[in-house]
């Protein structure tokens, strides 16, 4: 069992313990006797990015199966069990990973092992259980997407963005036509592929002994066969891209009014820019003081609000610049804005106070997560899936510390070129366009 050294920093650092079971299973550990609970996350390095043609929005469904019934628990049982032990349960999916997390008391841990490795190795596909859950996902799509004014834009950022790779290039959620196309052979030929210990890291944290956990972990999970090795991402496109802008202006035809996202192709989330850019993203558009938001909400009332953030991923990411033009002013005025402040952001250094503030956000997001064990688990299965290591949770905000302006001027004056930019403008109907 390997254990994480106190590195000395002001915020105290996560105690982990790693070990991996000889199926593949790996499992991370983390101690934290300040509340009676623990938090359980499984997270399958399976998401949208390894969706054969066609099947777009399988991840996701699966997500959805895996609250079914098993040889052992009847449909519905699993929630049940978990809030009669006075816990809660969700499922998330994105391009990378498919997750399944509980919070429970820490004396019902062994009923959490015990249903993550009856989902993995027993779960039964019934076909009514796969038209009863496909139907579920088919109505997520219209009211999450089809059904928000904004919500299909979004996709369409990573669609154009991303339309030189293959993995991301899919909404997570799918297409209507992929999903009603599926069917149940195609779920059981999905859960044979990729629901194996080997493609999965269980992260526990919370009221626990690390001993305690491998004895019950190998118990529930050791004689579990492990699967077929994973597929490898393609190699990463060169960030940032130079083959020049993309952009769309796309119908929002229940929107009342424009809405700019203005994105950046940048580095996979190991990629040392990621901590400069995370500034910069910061210092644009966190807080009332910051550029874009003073800028074109403060000063010209150009804009209802301004959002930004760094989607880091294991291959490609995105930082991604969201914008509501306020009522009568032009989207391309907005645009203009927004290019200004990029454009001077790449083009002079920030200030020491606008860097410090930044790193203090990043700070404080850092101390926010740690709050609870369910943030700590999610810390740590992030890092093991971004750096293929949790121990880096521990050296993350040192990396931050090392930032300096000119670094934030050089990333910005690298990635926020129009050569590297996907615009794309949800528009209520009145104006669209072909991508270019």
């Amino acid at each position: 069992m390997e254990a994480q050294v106190a590195s000395g920093r002001a915020i105290p650092d996560i105690p982990i313990d790693t070990f991996t079971l000889a199926n593949g299973l790996r499992v991370i550990v983390s101690e934290d006797h300040s509340t009676p609970l623990v938090a359980v996350e499984m997270w399958y390095h399976v998401g949208s990015a390894v969706e054969a043609p066609g099947r777009s929005g399988f991840a996701h469904l699966f997500e959805h199966m895996l609250f079914e019934d098993t040889e052992h628990m009847a449909d519905g049982e699993f929630g049940r069990l978990i809030h009669r032990a006075g816990g809660i349960y969700n499922g998330a999916t994105d391009a990378d990973r498919t997750s399944f997390n509980e919070v429970l008391p820490s004396n019902r841990l062994n009923l959490a092992l015990w249903s993550h490795a009856e989902r993995m190795a027993r779960l039964r596909l019934g076909a009514d259980d796969f038209e009863t859950q496909r139907d579920v996902v088919q109505e997520e799509r219209r009211l999450r997407f089809d059904n928000q004014p904004y919500a299909l834009s979004q996709l369409t950022v990573d669609s154009i963005a991303f339309r030189d790779y293959a993995p991301y290039r899919n909404p997570v959620i799918g297409s209507m036509a992929d999903i009603e196309a599926a069917t149940v052979d195609d779920a059981r030929d999905f859960y044979r592929r990729w629901y194996a210990p080997n493609h999965a890291i269980l992260a526990v944290v919370g009221d626990v002994d690390p001993a305690g956990v491998r004895e019950m972990v190998e118990e529930y999970f050791g004689a579990i066969p492990a699967g077929d090795g994973l597929p490898t991402l393609p190699e990463p496109p060169a960030a940032p891209r130079t083959d020049g802008e993309r952009r769309r202006i796309e119908a929002a035809p229940l929107a009342r009014l424009p809405l700019l996202w203005v994105a950046f192709n940048v580095p996979p989330a190991d990629h040392p820019d990621h901590y400069p850019l995370a500034l910069a993203t910061q210092l644009l558009a966190t807080g009332e003081s910051s550029r874009l938001r003073r800028r074109l909400v403060s000063e010209t009332g150009a804009a209802l609000d301004v959002v930004a953030q760094v989607i880091r991923r294991r291959g490609p990411g995105l930082v991604l610049v969201g914008v509501a033009p306020n009522q009568g002013v032009d989207v391309a005025e907005v645009e203009r804005l927004v290019t200004e402040e990029l454009d001077r952001l790449g083009q002079s250094d920030a200030s020491l106070d606008e860097l410090e503030a930044a790193r203090n956000q990043i700070l404080t997001g850092a101390i926010t997560q740690r709050l609870t064990a369910q943030g700590k688990a999610e810390l740590l299965q992030r890092y093991a899936l971004h750096y293929g290591s949790p121990f880096r949770v521990n050296e993350e905000l040192a990396h931050f510390d090392d930032v300096t302006v000119a670094d934030v001027r050089r990333v910005a004056a690298t990635y926020f070129v129009v050569d590297n930019r996907t615009v794309v403008v949800a528009q209520p109907p009145r104006a669209t366009g072909a991508e270019r």
